[in-house]
């Protein structure tokens, strides 16, 4: 392999990343570069600009949460010759759940030093107006988002990482969520109809199944299918939600009337209500009332490392 550069975001999982790169790079048997990030969007500018400035052959390895593994790619997306590998080290970690990351120190090693393959994966798509957003995991509207908002800007949280507690934060705010959050409607566009959804709590459209910290949210999502896969959950009550969330773990949410699935190459939603939105966890926009929103996939839009681990993305 002609180059393998390191993108080490040493602040995930409250410093978690800095520990594992310390530990990690004192054992690798091969020539590398590293970069440490330094603020939001950084490792996006990183990956793109040794993507764009190189043509041969390229590992770019991510040591950090899904944020960061989310702007690699997204960095990367569209560069045939660059392969993403990850290195976990992120508090929810859900892109590692589907994906292939590298595991151990020797699993690298071997990997660099071998002839190395890779595998063609998806990238969904949310386009509002003139702006797109690439989503690498899942992208919705509603209740999930206005948790994932709280919990992203609440001073608790980082209180609570320091002792390892930081999943308390979001049980905190989905609890106070259940008791506050204004249920909404949209309609959704399908080529032969339109159909109107009222009394929504969330929706989320998955490329792959996992959101949340382990949430089996979309079961059927595979990231190289060249579909994506749209979660609705509406009319049920406050206490029953509760109780549906404790089974998406499972991926046993599925068999409630409350909840609905479909898939396909893209969507087209109106949003009738003001709603929190987010892409891969982070916040994307407050939605205008009566205005359009869609998802689209770019099929085989970025290359992971093959290590068959997961090799349920091979079938």
């Amino acid at each position: 392999m002609n180059k393998v550069v390191f993108i080490v975001n040493e602040h995930a999982g409250n410093g978690r990343g800095k520990q594992i790169w310390m530990r990690w790079k004192e054992l690798l048997t091969f020539p590398y570069i590293y970069v440490t990030t330094e603020r939001s969007g950084h490792a996006t500018d990183i990956a793109r600009s040794y993507a764009a400035s190189h043509k041969d052959d390229m590992l770019i390895i991510a040591v950090g949460g899904d944020g960061t593994v989310h702007e690699i790619i997204v960095g990367v997306t569209g560069y045939n010759h660059v392969r993403v590998g990850v290195i976990s080290a992120g508090s929810g970690n859900d892109f590692g759940r589907t994906f292939s990351v590298f595991q151990t120190i020797e699993q690298l090693n071997w990997y660099v030093h071998s002839n190395y393959e890779s595998l063609k994966m998806d990238l969904a798509l949310l386009t509002i107006d003139h702006d797109q957003y690439p989503v690498v995991n899942n992208a919705g509207f509603g209740f999930d988002a206005k948790v994932a908002y709280s919990v992203n800007h609440s001073t608790w949280k980082k209180r609570l990482n320091t002792y390892g507690l930081g999943k308390l934060t979001y049980i905190i705010y989905l609890i106070k969520e259940l008791f506050t959050f204004q249920r909404f409607s949209f309609t959704l566009h399908t080529e032969d109809e339109m159909v109107t959804y009222d009394d929504v709590w969330f929706i989320v459209v998955c490329n792959q199944p996992y959101f949340g910290g382990g949430m089996k949210i979309s079961p059927t999502s595979k990231p190289n299918d060249q579909l994506i896969e749209m979660t609705i959950v509406n009319k049920l009550s406050r206490w029953k939600l509760l109780f549906i969330f404790s089974t998406v773990f499972f991926g046993k949410h599925t068999k409630y009337k409350e909840v609905s699935q479909f898939q396909a190459e893209n969507y087209t939603i109106t949003m009738h209500n003001k709603v929190y939105g987010h892409v891969d966890g982070e916040f994307s926009c407050i939605t205008d009332e009566n205005h359009s929103y869609s998802f689209s996939v770019i099929p085989k839009a970025w290359n992971l490392v093959k290590l068959n681990i997961k090799k349920e993305l091979e079938k």
